[in-house]
Parts: structure tokens; sequence; C-alpha cells
């Protein structure tokens, strides 16, 4: 049986993905990462900008600042 709930394991790609994709500064993602309460979200880019999300569907939360 696979110990990791599927949305965890959506959570732990999408860090991959936003790390791969170069389009945020490397050293935000890093210090972002370090922090538990964070790697535990949602990660997703705009315009440059990291957001975060308590939901891995396609409609994120807008609701952490």
């Amino acid at each position: 049986m696979d110990a990791d709930p599927p949305s965890h394991r959506l959570v732990e790609e999408a860090w991959r993905d936003i790390q791969a994709n170069a389009r945020v500064r490397a050293e935000l993602l890093d210090a972002a990462y370090a922090e538990p309460r964070l790697r535990e979200l949602f990660p997703w880019t705009g315009m440059g900008e990291l957001h975060f999300s308590r939901s891995t569907d396609q409609w994120w939360t807008w609701d952490i600042p």
C-alpha cells in the first residue's frame, strides 16, 4: 500500500516542476521549500510570482497571503 496520499504526490511534483521551469528566483524557491508549512502547500507561479494553495485542483485557493 502506498503511504503517500495522491495530493501529497501532486504537491511534490509541483515543487519539482516549478524548480525546473525557472520562472521564479531559485533563492526564493529554496527558502520557501525549506519552510515545512509552505512545503506542504501546492506551489504555483504566475507573472514571476510564487503562490501557494491548499488545493491541488486546477482552481487554486487565494486565501494564503
